[in-house]
């Protein structure tokens, strides 16, 4: 926990109120004292966890993110996964309960690397160890606490229910929690918050399309895990789409757990092939397009950077799938 002076902060109209340190996301206080209000990327992406602040001063953890507005803060609302206490408080939720939704019983856990293996060009899987097993949806994520003020978001790529998650993840020069993470080494202890996100299989008859593009690719294996493991019975296509074969990482495994499922198919897209490529060539979008006829009736996953997430949605929606159809991850 951040050190700092400890305010009050009270949930309107009611007994209710937790005590929160200055530095601390109020959303975590909230959490840590068992006090549940909404929240879903706990990134400030989604916008779930905004409230009102009757009265109080908060500062802001992350200036840009992308669900604050100025309206929001004419209006009085504030993010409180990216907010923090400097006075007491009084804050207005929509909701909240002394207990957590099934999908989002968040807690923070230390963790240890103890293994990295290099997948494709500075394209590497992290195994971290958890003080304890802890249970969440395949295909949801975890924040990373890097330090220095660096939180990021990584999606598991493993089944829930162990001490162990396994996070793929690609270096980028000049970002400072890319550079952070690959520079850990075994050994390094971290904080991990565990789960947040709407992103996992739903339970109906319909078809399945899991898109993977990048390092997308890990909410996806661990979606396909989970269904390989309750010998999930619906038709599944995946479409995973990368610059080149050594970024297609992961392959073999997509294809060896999509070979365990009753109707399981994987289609790769490649915008450089290269010689022997007898995939599709371009990007995810032109393998999925002419695909889209049979898959009408499919509830669709996306996972990978924004550019893509936004470009497949644009495809479904100009193909007419439904919103209520759609599920991608919101922190990009």
């Amino acid at each position: 926990m951040a050190a700092g002076d400890v305010h009050e902060v009270r949930i309107a109209d009611s007994d209710t109120w937790f005590p929160a340190l200055e530095g601390e996301r109020i959303l975590r206080a909230a959490q840590r004292a068992g006090v549940w209000l909404p929240f879903e990327c706990g990134w400030g992406s989604c916008g779930t966890c905004k409230v009102v602040l009757l009265e109080g001063a908060v500062s802001a953890l992350f200036d840009d993110a992308p669900s604050a507005s100025p309206r929001d803060a004419r209006r009085g609302r504030i993010l409180v996964c990216q907010s923090s206490a400097t006075t007491d408080l009084v804050i207005k939720p929509s909701w909240v309960s002394g207990e957590p939704r099934p999908e989002f019983d968040t807690d923070s856990c230390a963790a240890v690397l103890v293994e990295e293996e290099d997948l494709g060009p500075d394209i590497r899987r992290f195994r971290f160890r958890l003080d304890r097993a802890i249970g969440y949806r395949e295909g949801q994520h975890a924040i990373l606490d890097l330090g220095a003020g660096l939180r990021r978001c990584y999606s598991m790529a493993n089944l829930s229910g162990s001490a162990d998650v396994d996070f793929i993840a690609k270096r980028y020069d000049g970002r400072p929690g890319s550079e952070r993470l690959f520079s850990l080494g075994k050994g390094a202890e971290i904080s991990i918050e565990v789960p947040y996100g709407e992103m996992w299989v739903r339970g109906s008859e319909r078809p399945l399309c899991l898109v993977a593009g990048g390092t997308g690719v890990a909410p996806i294996l661990g979606m396909l895990r989970g269904l390989v493991a309750t010998s999930d019975p619906r038709p599944t296509h995946v479409f995973f789409g990368a610059n080149t074969r050594d970024e297609l990482v992961c392959w073999a495994d997509l294809v060896g757990l999509a070979g365990e499922l009753h109707d399981g198919r994987v289609t790769g897209a490649l915008v450089r092939p290269g010689p022997g490529w007898d995939g599709a060539r371009g990007f995810v979008t032109d393998a999925l397009a002419p695909a889209l006829p049979d898959l009408t009736s499919a509830t669709f996953y996306l996972a990978g950077p924004p550019v893509m997430t936004d470009a497949v949605l644009a495809l479904l929606k100009e193909s007419g799938v439904q919103l209520d159809r759609i599920h991608y991850d919101s922190f990009g």
